[in-house]
């Protein structure tokens, strides 16, 4: 079994809502009560690892071809607290959506057709195979967890988020690109290249980081790194965690997501996003579902799957 997709409309979003949220009530003593945040510690330790099944007689065993990641992340937690600047704090910390993401998208095997090609499901794979996908992830904030996760897999990869935040992502990249084992990242924000003497057989990453705000995005002008996709690359996932938290912000990230999504589609990319929202105000998703629906005319489904229901992630596919 696969997760399903759920189309929404202005019939069905509240019923949707109200499904989820009396579902997420009916898990409320097993789950997390605070607003998300993974840890409040300066420096997090964080394993995103398959799930190692159970065999009859009581043995485990670790799939093989699976891969654990292990971070260390700097957070800033005075900077999150922070009211001394006009930008966003949030992305200072880790938000537990994106290891909930990861670990349900790289091991669970109701992910599968965002891993493998899969003609019964006609869902385009993330994960690069005969042809070339990137990602372009809004809203990255510091932790570096995806651009490593699933730069690991794909062809290209863009970061962007405020530019605040861009040098501690950096660093956190940095510090975890052994992580990075699959393929081999070259990156110009980075500074790395390939060796003259690189074994042609591996494969390599294109992994960038910029600034973007969605303030200020002009969609019909993208710049150098968002570009450079629309060449090279024939499938492009944008992907968001966690960035749908209060009202002020729903209207620019669904601006700049559509601009994006649009400017790839007439390119003649097959382009697809994933959005990811850890649910606390029931009206905040409420409102970011009507307006992608209603003011952006988003084709935006439900993802169904079993291990998320049981999480306060809920994501969405356009």
């Amino acid at each position: 079994m696969v997760f399903r997709l759920r189309p929404l409309d202005l019939d069905n979003i509240h019923e949707h809502i109200f499904d989820r949220y009396t579902l997420l009530e009916s898990l409320a003593n097993g789950l997390s009560q605070d607003l998300g945040i993974h840890q409040r510690d300066e420096v997090v330790q964080l394993d995103i690892e398959p799930p190692i099944p159970t065999k009859a007689k009581g043995k485990r065993k670790a799939p093989k071809d699976l891969q654990p990641y292990n971070f260390t992340i700097r957070q800033s937690i005075t900077g999150l607290n922070s009211s001394s600047n006009d930008n966003s704090t949030t992305g200072y910390v880790l938000w537990s959506t994106t290891p909930t993401f990861a670990q349900w998208l790289l091991y669970d095997a109701n992910a599968s057709p965002l891993r493998e090609e899969d003609t019964d499901t006609n869902i385009p794979t993330i994960f690069s195979g005969l042809k070339s996908t990137a990602v372009v992830e809004l809203g990255s904030g510091i932790a570096g967890i995806l651009p490593i996760v699933l730069g690991d897999h794909v062809d290209h990869y863009v970061c962007t988020d405020q530019k605040g935040i861009l040098n501690k992502l950096k660093y956190n990249i940095e510090e975890n690109l052994l992580q990075f084992n699959r393929r081999r990242c070259v990156s110009e924000f980075l500074h790395l290249e390939l060796p003259s003497n690189e074994d042609q057989q591996r494969k390599s990453t294109r992994l960038e980081v910029m600034e973007l705000d969605w303030e200020k995005f002009n969609g019909t002008n993208p710049h150098t790194p968002l570009t450079r996709i629309s060449q090279e690359c024939s499938t492009v996932f944008i992907v968001a965690m966690d960035v749908v938290y209060n009202d002020f912000l729903i209207g620019p990230f669904l601006k700049t997501l559509s601009q994006l999504r649009n400017y790839y589609l007439n390119q003649g990319l097959t382009t697809r996003c994933l959005i990811g929202i850890h649910l606390r105000a029931q009206d905040i998703v409420e409102t970011f579902l009507e307006k992608a629906i209603l003011d952006y005319d988003l084709p935006v489904c439900s993802v169904e799957d079993p291990f998320l229901e049981k999480t306060r992630v809920s994501l969405y596919y356009i």
